[in-house]
């Protein structure tokens, strides 16, 4: 039991407060004092996005590492992902029945895409390269 509830029941016993007051005052602290919601632990984790060539094929390669607190923090990052690897993993999504766009991000939905992500990955396959986007 807190120490803000005994002392209310402690008040209560005594007669400082009616029954009435120390329901008022109980239920007023309980609804103060519920947590938050959780917030993931973004430290030391970062959103990666990865564009592999396929062998023999003249694909450039990319390799992104970006901290998962920079992108909480509302860098665009967008901005960040060549064209060609959002493009391929836009295509790959919508084939798996889910709707993505690079340019639709904001500081909103952010926080659903991180956690997201953090279950899954997304990997594309193509003739020319491989594309990996994921956190870690």
């Amino acid at each position: 039991m807190s120490e803000e509830r005994q002392r209310i029941l402690h008040l209560l016993s005594i007669g400082k407060l009616t029954v009435d007051e120390a329901e008022k005052l109980l239920t007023a602290f309980e609804n103060t004092s519920k947590p938050a919601a959780p917030v993931s632990d973004v430290r030391g984790k970062y959103l990666y996005v990865q564009v592999e060539p396929k062998e023999g094929k003249s694909t450039e390669r990319v390799s992104v590492k970006v901290p998962l607190a920079l992108v909480k923090a509302g860098l665009n990052i967008s901005k960040l992902i060549p064209i060609e690897a959002q493009e391929k993993v836009q295509a790959s999504m919508h084939e798996s029945g889910m709707s993505f766009d690079f340019s639709s991000i904001s500081t909103q939905n952010m926080d659903e895409i991180l956690e997201a992500l953090e279950q899954m990955s997304v990997d594309v396959d193509s003739d020319e390269s491989s594309v990996k986007v994921f956190c870690r």
